[in-house]
């Protein structure tokens, strides 16, 4: 795969505000006409990070450097990342700003000129807090714009306010995350403590229960036709029993194919599991037809990993967008009875940072599933070691299960395809 050059450009300091509304917060550059001493940039993959300085940085992994060079627009952070699957480039603070004041007047503004984005994620945030994520998916407003030359944005800060956000000294005030590869050029980043928005954002405390399609470079290709395909499929087959999640549930159809077909190969089943997905796509694909027209049996869930992942959102925002999802399959397809799974362990132990996520959510599910009195089912332990651990014999890659890790799942489900459809399988 070839290698792209995004050029960087980090300059303008914080404007000052010319009304009362954030006159507290002063100016602060994060590149201009010099490199800020007192905001040092890194760039960062696989957890290894790196300072900038003049001249060319690069990691060790061969997927990401950077070059400090001087041009018409000031200091130039030139980065090249290739294959960068968590690729970074952050702005530190020495001394922590307090933007808590100019939350919901604030705009960050930057130019860009995207060249090539085709494969390639792009997201920008800024910090929030501890444990604290807010990052704004720009990849879909981006990708219409290549080769179209600079455009000027303006994000809201409120695009990365959310419920539990601290913003009283925020340490990052500008974090762009990149992965795959791709090459872009933004310009003139600055905070501005007034300023009007010319950019759509998220309601973050409600994204995940808003309907949205999946929007990203690996799946563009593939998950609209798929859902297509889904819609053709449910009224060809009937379905008694319909699968309901991302790409773990996804993958009863190709690394768990083979052991779905010993066990439950008989029973009529819609696989409604769309790899990536989060609560919001599941909800807009429900209201695009893929429930319509159908009287399924039994229909399980098992959502939630990718909302962590991806954007790290709270337990409670977790709950919240299954229980959307909950409320609309008692609509659409009342006489089903739903089993709720608790989201699956990820991550090599008890101490990983999404599993811990993951596992406060489950709290949340199971408390929910009595609430709506749907049945619920935490089958993680099965997966797992004593210890907590997490094997690559049944996960690989820490999160996806391999035949091994679907064999554990079919057993569990048997007993609930057996009392629900009358299924005796499931011993394979």
């Amino acid at each position: 795969m070839r290698s792209l050059l995004a050029l960087v450009v980090l300059l303008s300091p914080l404007s000052a505000c010319t009304a009362d509304k954030g006159a507290g917060t002063p100016p602060h550059s994060v590149l201009g006409a010099q490199m800020s001493p007192s905001t040092p940039l890194f760039i960062e993959n696989n957890g290894v990070v790196a300072s900038l300085s003049e001249g060319e940085t690069a990691l060790e992994d061969g997927h990401l450097r950077a070059t400090i060079s001087d041009s018409d627009r000031g200091k130039v952070a030139a980065i090249t990342f290739e294959q960068a699957w968590s690729g970074r480039l952050f702005a530190t603070a020495k001394q922590p700003l307090d933007l808590s004041d100019v939350i919901n007047s604030g705009v960050l503004t930057f130019a860009m000129k995207v060249t090539d984005v085709a494969q390639a994620g792009l997201l920008v945030e800024v910090s929030c807090g501890e444990n604290c994520r807010n990052a704004v998916d720009i990849w879909p407003k981006m990708k219409p714009l290549q080769q179209q030359g600079w455009q000027e944005f303006a994000m809201p800060l409120s695009c990365f306010d959310r419920t539990g956000a601290d913003f009283s000294a925020v340490k990052h005030p500008l974090r762009f995350y990149f992965y795959g590869t791709g090459a872009f050029s933004i310009a003139d980043v600055a905070i501005k403590p007034q300023g009007e928005g010319n950019m759509a954002c998220p309601d973050q405390d409600a994204i995940t229960v808003t309907p949205a399609p999946l929007r990203t470079y690996w799946a563009d290709e593939w998950w609209m036709s798929r859902h297509q395909q889904k819609l053709a499929e449910k009224d060809a087959i009937d379905p008694e029993l319909v699968l309901i999640g991302d790409s773990i549930t996804h993958g009863w159809e190709d690394a768990g194919k083979a052991v779905w077909q010993a066990n439950f190969g008989h029973i009529p089943t819609l696989n409604l599991g769309f790899s990536g997905d989060r609560t919001e796509n599941v909800l807009w694909r429900f209201e695009h037809g893929e429930l319509e027209g159908i009287s399924p049996k039994l229909s399980v869930i098992m959502i939630g990993t990718n909302n962590t992942g991806h954007r790290m959102d709270t337990p409670a925002s977790i709950r919240d967008g299954v229980a959307q999802i909950i409320a609309e399959l008692k609509q659409r397809v009342p006489e089903s009875r739903v089993l709720l799974l608790a989201i699956f362990p990820r991550g090599a132990d008890n101490a990983d940072k999404e599993r811990m996520n993951n596992q406060r959510a489950n709290t949340l599910l199971k408390a929910l599933a009595e609430e709506q009195n749907v049945m619920f089912a935490n089958i993680n332990q099965q997966f797992l070691e004593d210890d907590g651990t997490l094997s690559k014999d049944i996960m690989p890659d820490l999160l996806h299960p391999n035949e091994t890790g679907y064999r554990i799942w079919a057993k569990a489900l048997a007993p609930y395809l057996s009392a629900h459809l009358g299924d005796k399988s499931g011993d394979e």
